[in-house]
């Protein structure tokens, strides 16, 4: 569906505490009346994580994955292995707490790029996930945006989607595009389930 599509009025219920491919349409529930408050609080931390990767980026924490292997903490991605399977960009809350992180898969062909982003409250929960995804199809890069808010009872309250060209105009008719670099990933709704399936857990 594309961005112009009609918003789904629904509530999706989180049944497990993790999702592979979710399918890629705009949803909102107007019953949920925690969703502004829930959408500024992820903005204004997800605001906070750009300053610091724009003005003080000595704050990010660098970590790399190879094929089924735990993150290892580096301090560039200058010396990777060639079993590199994802690199990571941290951040942290002033407590120590992890607030933000972004993986991004490795692409040996360079055809494609995708990027996950978590953004966690102060207590630990999921407020917002983002898939980024930009590939080539035939002669154009196409990119895809989805950003996913979240409550504290870890239920999907809005969900938004867009699919651009590359001269950034929105695709309206999809039909034809292969998304053959939808890879399953993971939505982990606390932190601590994150650290734990990534082998940082303290």
């Amino acid at each position: 569906m594309n961005k112009s599509a009609l918003i789904l009025f629904t509530t999706l219920i989180l049944a497990s505490c993790s999702k592979k491919i979710m399918k890629e349409d705009a949803i909102f529930d107007p019953k949920k009346t925690e969703t502004p408050k829930i959408i500024e609080e992820s903005d204004n931390a997800l605001n906070i994580a750009t300053r610091i990767f724009l003005n003080e980026n000595y704050y990010v924490e660098l970590y790399t994955q190879d094929k089924d292997q735990d993150l290892v903490k580096v301090e560039d991605f200058n010396n990777v292995t060639p079993e590199l399977s994802a690199s990571y960009n941290l951040i942290r809350y002033k407590s120590g707490e992890m607030m933000y992180v972004a993986e991004f898969p490795y692409a040996e062909s360079g055809d494609w790029e995708n990027i996950y982003e978590s953004v966690f409250d102060i207590e630990g929960n999921l407020l917002k996930f983002i898939r980024k995804s930009s590939f080539v199809e035939g002669d154009r890069l196409i990119s895809e945006k989805s950003e996913y808010y979240y409550n504290k009872r870890h239920e999907l309250i809005k969900k938004t989607y867009e699919i651009k060209d590359h001269k950034n105009q929105p695709i309206e008719d999809i039909s034809g595009i292969d998304f053959k670099y939808r890879f399953p990933y993971e939505i982990y709704p606390t932190r601590k389930k994150w650290l734990k399936a990534h082998g940082l857990e303290r």
